[in-house]
C-alpha cells in the first residue's frame, strides 16, 4: 500500500522534526530555592546574568527549569527527584535546605550552589579548596565583623544583642557561632532567641523586649519570611532590629552592611558556565562571597530607626551608601 503525504503536511513534519531536534540541543540548568525572598530572586537573576556573560543564553543554547519549593522540605525533595528524573547538564540550588535536597536526591548531576552561608559545616563539601566530587559554589556569609560595628556606631549603649533564628537550618547555627566570637571581642553577649517556624518568629522576638538592646536577623530563610513581623515589634517598643542582608532594611530594619546578592549569583552563574564548558566542579574552589566582592554596601533606613529609638549620628549617614528616609 503507498502512502502519499502532502506538501504542507510535510513541511509540518520536517519543521517539528527540526524544531524537536534544536530543543533536545539546549542543554539543561536546573534551578531551584527552597522559598522566594527578594535576595534569593537577585541571586536567581545574577546567575543568568553570569550565564549570560559566558554565551550560555535561554533559549539559544541552554533552557532553564526553575522550581520554587514554596518553603516545604517535603516538596523541595520532590524537586530534587524531578530534576534526577530530567538529566540536567548542571543543577543549581539557592541556599543550604535545597543545597542539601539536591546532594541527597540525585547522583552523578554536577551541582553547582548559591547562598550557603557556610558548606563545610553543612556537608555540602568536605573543604573550600579543591572540594572533589561533583559540587562546589558560593557562600554568603555575612561580613559579620563590619555588621557589628554599624550596629555599635548606630546603638553605643549595646551589651546584649538578640539572635532570632531556626536552630534547624545549619547556615543559621553557623552564623550564631562567627556571631559569638565577633560579639564577645567587642565585650558583647548574644541571647539567643529559637524560632522554628515562621509561625513563631512574632513569640521569638517579643521574648527579646527588655533583655537586649538590638536585635540581630541573619540570612534566615524561617525568618526572614516574617521580617515585617519582627520590624513591626522592634518598633512597637522602640527595640532596634538589625539584618545580615541589605535588602533587610529596604524592608524595614534600621540598618546592615552586606552584600550585592545578584553580584552572588553572577559569581555562582560564572561557574555553572564553567561546569558546563566541561570543568570538573571537584575542582573549582568554592568561592566566599565577601572576599572576592571586596564592595560591601552599608545601607540606613533612617525613618525605620528613628521609630525604634536609634538616634544616628551624623557620621554614620555621612558614611552609608544608601539612607532611606
Amino acid at each position: 500500500m503507498t502512502i502519499r503525504i502532502g506538501t504542507a503536511l510535510m513541511a509540518a513534519l520536517v519543521a517539528g522534526f527540526a524544531s524537536m531536534a534544536a530543543a533536545q540541543e539546549l542543554r539543561l540548568v536546573a534551578i531551584s530555592t527552597i522559598v522566594e525572598v527578594p535576595a534569593l530572586m537577585q541571586s536567581r537573576d545574577g546567575i543568568l546574568d553570569g550565564l549570560a556573560e559566558r554565551g550560555y543564553v535561554e533559549g539559544k543554547n541552554i533552557r532553564i527549569d526553575y522550581q520554587n519549593a514554596n518553603g516545604s522540605m517535603p516538596t523541595q525533595m520532590q524537586i530534587a527527584n524531578k530534576f534526577m528524573g530530567e538529566n540536567p547538564a548542571v543543577i543549581v540550588p539557592i541556599t543550604t535546605p535545597t543545597a542539601q535536597a539536591m546532594i541527597s536526591g540525585t547522583t552523578g548531576i554536577p551541582i553547582v550552589f548559591a547562598m550557603v552561608t557556610d558548606p563545610v559545616k553543612a556537608g555540602l563539601v568536605p573543604q573550600f579548596k579543591q572540594p572533589g566530587g561533583r559540587v562546589t559554589g558560593v557562600s554568603d556569609a555575612e561580613p559579620i565583623g563590619p555588621q557589628l560595628d554599624l550596629i555599635i556606631s548606630m546603638v553605643p549603649n549595646l551589651k546584649r544583642l538578640g539572635f532570632v533564628y531556626n536552630p534547624g537550618l545549619d547556615n543559621a547555627i553557623a552564623t550564631l557561632e562567627v556571631l559569638k566570637v565577633e560579639a564577645a571581642a567587642r565585650g558583647i553577649t548574644v541571647v539567643e532567641s529559637a524560632s522554628p517556624t515562621t509561625n513563631e518568629v512574632i513569640l521569638a522576638t517579643r521574648s527579646l523586649v527588655g533583655k537586649v538592646e538590638a536585635v540581630y536577623v541573619p540570612n534566615d530563610t524561617t525568618v526572614v519570611a516574617a521580617l515585617e513581623a519582627i520590624i513591626k515589634v522592634g518598633q512597637d517598643v522602640g527595640m532596634p532590629i538589625f539584618t545580615g542582608e541589605t535588602d533587610g532594611v529596604r524592608r524595614g530594619s534600621a540598618g546592615s552592611v552586606g552584600l550585592d546578592y545578584r553580584a552572588v549569583g553572577h559569581t555562582a552563574g560564572l561557574m555553572v558556565a564553567d561546569v558546563l564548558d566541561g570543568k570538573d566542579p571537584g575542582t573549582i574552589d568554592v568561592v566566599v562571597a565577601y572576599e572576592v566582592h571586596d564592595k560591601l554596601e552599608t545601607v540606613i533606613n533612617k525613618g525605620s530607626a528613628v521609630k525604634m529609638g536609634i538616634v544616628i549620628p551624623q557620621a554614620v549617614l555621612d558614611a552609608a551608601d544608601v539612607v532611606i528616609e
